[in-house]
């Protein structure tokens, strides 16, 4: 991750900022519309000695899922003209980080979605096997978080359907103490820090919580974990979060977007018959609707080309001059 080579202080700065944009939607919106560069942030020495690390790894190719590598990835190019680029882009438009991006020059794109042709074209499996639990089995009926930054409408839209009689499990930034009945909640660890430690957060189970624990396993995040034991997942629909839909074959109900960019990824998910805006489930309130979306999810998961498979297969390495 980018903020694992800022200095200290800088890292604080963008926890404090998580912190703020998680309680406040609109402060969120706007300050991610107005994204910009942050390469100038990492001295030189650390840009150096990353450097020096990829070339006793013999790099010869690099994938930029975010726009915000550009520019140190085209220093390094600089450096070593042979390495292959791809810009493997996970949502369906080109993102903030991306949009404010030079090109690199000679690099190749992929895109998992595509909102021209409201298409899923590869994916990015979160295991191997066993990610999938059976219909039946799910012992959760709604998860609604906001992303890896927490952000969103989701704290509202779980407790709107819990009036409505539904138990929803919800993810928050800071512990919730005393849930309402209907309402289990977890929250995230305060101590883990991008970079450092574990890969992925950590939740913590509150008062209730139908996941008293979680294992302290480094190949999928504990988020994730519940969304496989999800009938269906109650978020914004941010890139991350519809990679796990897929991958545990959970439909998405739509709160309110971040941007633009998550719009599109919105339109190709509930094109493709994988989700649908929250407002209108409640319309309905069928639970044929959620299993009627799970199993197109199933299907497109076994029929879904894997992009690190095909970037191993095809011996993506050096260019050759």
């Amino acid at each position: 991750m980018l903020e694992k080579y800022f200095p200290d202080e800088v890292r604080q700065r963008i926890q404090i900022a998580k912190g703020r944009y998680s309680r406040d939607y609109r402060l969120a919106k706007a300050a991610h519309a107005m994204a910009t560069d942050h390469a100038e942030l990492i001295a030189p020495e650390t840009l150096t000695a990353l450097f020096d690390e990829w070339d006793a790894a013999d790099v010869g190719s690099i994938t930029v899922f975010s726009g915000f590598w550009t520019e140190v990835v085209a220093a390094y190019v600089d450096r070593r003209p042979d390495v292959l680029v791809d810009v493997c882009h996970v949502d369906a438009v080109p993102s903030p980080s991306h949009r404010h991006a030079a090109e690199l020059a000679g690099s190749t794109h992929t895109w998992l979605l595509d909102a021209r042709t409201n298409t899923l074209n590869e994916t990015i499996p979160v295991t191997m096997s066993g990610a999938r639990l059976p219909w039946e089995s799910r012992s959760i009926s709604f998860l609604a978080h906001g992303g890896g930054w927490g952000m969103g409408t989701h704290a509202a839209a779980a407790a709107r359907l819990v009036e409505q009689g539904e138990s929803v499990s919800l993810v928050l930034p800071e512990p919730w103490s005393d849930p309402p009945a209907g309402l289990s909640a977890y929250h995230q660890d305060p101590s883990w820090e991008p970079g450092r430690g574990t890969a992925f957060p950590r939740l913590v189970a509150g008062q209730g919580a139908s996941v008293s624990s979680f294992d302290a396993r480094e190949h999928w995040a504990d988020t994730f974990e519940l969304t496989r034991r999800s009938r269906a997942v109650v978020s914004k629909p941010g890139a991350g979060t519809l990679i796990d839909s897929l991958n545990a074959a959970t439909p998405v109900l739509f709160t309110e977007a971040l941007g633009g960019w998550e719009l599109a990824n919105e339109r190709v998910w509930c094109a493709l018959g994988f989700g649908m805006r929250l407002s209108e489930w409640l319309d309905q309130r069928d639970p044929a609707l959620l299993k009627a979306m799970h199993e197109r999810l199933r299907a497109a998961l076994d029929g879904a080309a894997s992009y690190p498979d095909r970037i191993v297969a095809q011996g993506f390495g050096r260019r050759r001059h």
